[in-house]
């Protein structure tokens, strides 16, 4: 299985986020714009990935979350 790694800064440190096979190079971009989005509100590193990924799956993927974790996407979502 092919893996790719982006490296970005978040808050002063290099870290690297994981490009999903099935993510188009656009839709990876727009999760990167949503992770920076997640950097400006000081959201811990682990936390702000856990949320993209919830935050691709209900763009992209058409998923369904629980109220109160749909809202805090849609929260970070329109910051």
């Amino acid at each position: 299985m092919e893996t790719n790694y982006i490296e970005i800064n978040y808050n002063g440190q290099k870290t690297r986020i994981l490009k999903y096979l099935s993510e188009s190079n656009t839709q990876f971009d727009k999760r990167i714009e949503f992770i920076k989005k997640l950097e400006k509100q000081q959201v811990n590193y682990k936390e702000a990935i856990r949320l993209s990924k919830i935050w691709y799956c209900i763009k992209y993927r058409q998923c369904k979350y629980l109220p109160n974790i749909y809202q805090t996407i849609m929260f970070y979502d329109k910051i």
